[in-house]
């Protein structure tokens, strides 16, 4: 039987890619959902005419509003299967496929793609970063993942709706990452590539991110 596919895209000024990356994901899933997080250019627009669903999203909220307004949307379309995955072009469309297998196989309710199997082109220092909050992860949770903060990855849609997602900017993917841990979700990763250098998340966005990994594993921990 044929799976029913939604992909997720947060999106924040877009344009000039937007209406290429449809074109790629449209060949593995069954829809797209754009979220034009408060852009100010023409993203929602291209998106619209490239076929997208697009959601009303006038402000800017930060991807993990973006993500959260996304999951909600897709809830009507009744998809099997959901997609998550960036807009800048970071990622590639062609490894979809690679990331759906396992759930297809029901080897996984979760695939994580990860940049640290893979290829990933960014700074040392981003790299450090991105080392430490996965030994964070893992000090409060005792699941290793390579990486943590991959923002491509695949869900089974009805283990997706169960997680209580909060996180309003760039914690989603912590976030997700903790409650699929606490709902004793089946994770998987596979490597993937990143199309495009990455400039990576700021200091302070890391910091903030750290910060959120603690307090959401408290409040799960204490619930």
């Amino acid at each position: 039987m044929k799976q029913n596919i939604i992909a997720i895209l947060p999106a924040y000024n877009q344009e000039k890619n937007m209406a290429q990356i449809i074109e790629q994901v449209k060949k593995h899933v069954s829809q797209i959902i754009v979220v034009a997080d408060g852009s100010i250019d023409k993203t929602a627009e291209v998106a619209a005419e490239s076929g997208a669903i697009v959601p009303e999203h006038t402000l800017k909220r930060g991807k993990g509003n973006a993500v959260i307004r996304g999951i909600e949307t897709s809830k009507s379309l009744n998809p099997d299967i959901i997609v998550l995955m960036d807009s800048d072009g970071q990622h590639n469309s062609e490894e979809i496929p690679k990331l759906l297998k396992p759930i297809i196989e029901n080897e996984a309710d979760m695939v994580l793609g990860s940049r640290l199997l893979g290829i990933l082109k960014t700074s040392n220092i981003n790299k450090i970063g991105n080392h430490l909050l996965n030994s964070l992860h893992f000090l409060l949770t005792f699941k290793w993942v390579t990486d943590a903060e991959s923002g491509f990855r695949v869900f089974k849609a009805k283990k997706l709706y169960e997680l209580n997602l909060i996180a309003p900017r760039y914690e989603i993917e912590s976030d997700t990452l903790l409650e699929a841990i606490d709902k004793k979700l089946r994770i998987k990763e596979v490597p993937i590539s990143i199309v495009k250098e990455e400039k990576g998340i700021t200091l302070l966005d890391g910091l903030k991110i750290g910060k959120f990994i603690i307090a959401k594993r408290i409040k799960l921990f204490l619930k």
